[in-house]
């Protein structure tokens, strides 16, 4: 806080001002602004299978060289003090801390879309942010994130549901395949509200601030695009059921009007694209998501050079064709090959989009 004053003040008007000055100091250093809250989720590509050496390997590419440096200093990958991040794994519990390379699934150098994006937003935006990424390899928005407007399905077919799961648990009863609808959806709910909860014993420098759910992300749909069900209809169901996740998750997390990506699920890229991917970009055409969903395009950024390698099978090669093969993959196609460079590019691209609508 600045004064002016023309002519100098009296002593003790000057004593009074500064006295009150440090009585307001404490409140005005507290009224810093809200911590922007993104919420990542989806299923084992938002997970992230990428490994952050693939980025050493194409640090001179025109797709990463610009921001390199950002992201590595001294032979050491950075870790921000302005984007904090939370991810409650299966394997390791809850894992929390300044943004950085670990937070997939493939070891401690693993990344997912959250590197690119917290990276993207990090350097834009002047505020104190906070990652939460929630996410389950193998889910589905047909059962397991089933939004709740959605409803059940018919009787027969959860009749059929529960003929298949019997025969491999007898005990099964019709509540229990009726909890399965919806059950990773209201974890979803569950686990982003204990975060924000527990944000200042997580991370002591978000302590007493206020937050807001800045922005979502959605990067899912290969449990869905196999579903022969709604391959049949173009999956039309799944463009509904989605824009009813949108508007559900949107209400549950007290968040009506956060801006919301949806991250094409293009797994064998470009070539790979069909009705199920226009049927993603379809949900965003609501005229009530007009300016605050957006789609955004994943194939472009699938590595071909990667590909190769792969039908090649380097991975399970000679030791020198097995070493080529880890510079830029570690897995198969439908996780975008495990490319650190696909991972990084498709959370940059989940990040400008986010941007571009807080922007506007």
């Amino acid at each position: 806080m600045l004064f002016h004053c023309s002519r100098p003040l009296p002593g003790s008007s000057f004593v009074r001002l500064m006295a009150a000055f440090l009585v307001l100091a404490p409140a005005i250093v507290s009224a810093k602004d809200p911590v922007k809250v993104f919420v990542l989720t989806g299923q084992s590509n938002m997970e992230g299978k990428g490994r952050a050496l693939h980025l050493d390997t194409y640090k001179d590419d025109p797709l990463i060289s610009s921001t390199y440096g950002v992201l590595k200093q001294d032979d050491q990958w950075v870790e921000r003090s302005d984007v904090w991040i939370t991810y409650p794994t299966k394997s390791r519990g809850e894992k929390h801390g300044p943004l950085t390379v670990g937070y997939g699934t493939k070891g401690e150098d693993s990344i997912g879309p959250e590197f690119g994006f917290g990276h993207t937003v990090g350097e834009a935006l002047d505020d104190d942010i906070l990652i939460i990424k929630v996410a389950w390899g193998g889910k589905s928005l047909a059962v397991d994130f089933h939004p709740p407007t959605a409803g059940l399905p018919d009787d027969a077919q959860l009749q059929a549901r529960l003929e298949r799961a019997q025969k491999k648990k007898p005990a099964t009863t019709m509540d229990d395949v009726k909890a399965v609808y919806g059950h990773y959806y209201r974890l979803l709910v569950e686990e982003t509200k204990k975060s924000l909860a527990s944000r200042g014993e997580l991370f002591p420098q978000l302590k007493n601030r206020d937050y807001e759910i800045a922005g979502i992300v959605w990067h899912q749909g290969f449990n869905d695009i196999i579903n022969r069900d709604l391959r049949e209809n173009d999956y039309e169901d799944y463009k509904r059921w989605l824009q009813m996740f949108i508007k559900d998750l949107r209400k549950d997390l007290d968040a009506p009007n956060a801006p919301f990506v949806i991250g094409e699920l293009s797994t064998g890229g470009i070539p790979k694209r069909g009705s199920f991917q226009v049927a993603q970009a379809a949900a965003a055409d609501l005229p009530e998501f007009a300016g605050n969903v957006l789609f955004v395009p994943t194939a472009e950024y699938y590595d071909t050079a990667a590909q190769e390698l792969f039908e090649k099978q380097y991975w399970k090669g000679t030791p020198e064709q097995k070493a080529e093969w880890a510079k830029v993959g570690n897995d198969r196609p439908y996780h975008y090959l495990g490319s650190g460079k696909t991972y990084y590019l498709k959370g940059q691209a989940f990040g400008k989009a986010m941007l571009k609508m807080l922007q506007e």
